[in-house]
């Protein structure tokens, strides 16, 4: 292994474990707190969803749009 290679996973492994430990406590011990988010995370996600898939098609503005 290079030593490029043995420097990142110093840092992505242990950072991937505590993703992983932080989102199996939030899961078990704050359920209701998660549960309380989830609408404010579907605002939060549905325009991004809008400006990113309208990029690959043309947009708003698109030709076959004029008729």
């Amino acid at each position: 292994m290079s030593q490029k290679t043995s420097r990142m996973l110093m840092v992505w492994v242990p950072l991937a474990g505590f993703v992983i430990l932080v989102g199996y406590l939030m899961g078990t011990d704050h359920r209701f707190h998660l549960f309380q988010a989830f609408p404010f995370l579907f605002l939060a996600v549905c325009p991004l969803m809008h400006i990113f898939m309208h990029k690959h098609h043309g947009g708003h503005g698109d030709k076959a749009d004029k008729d």
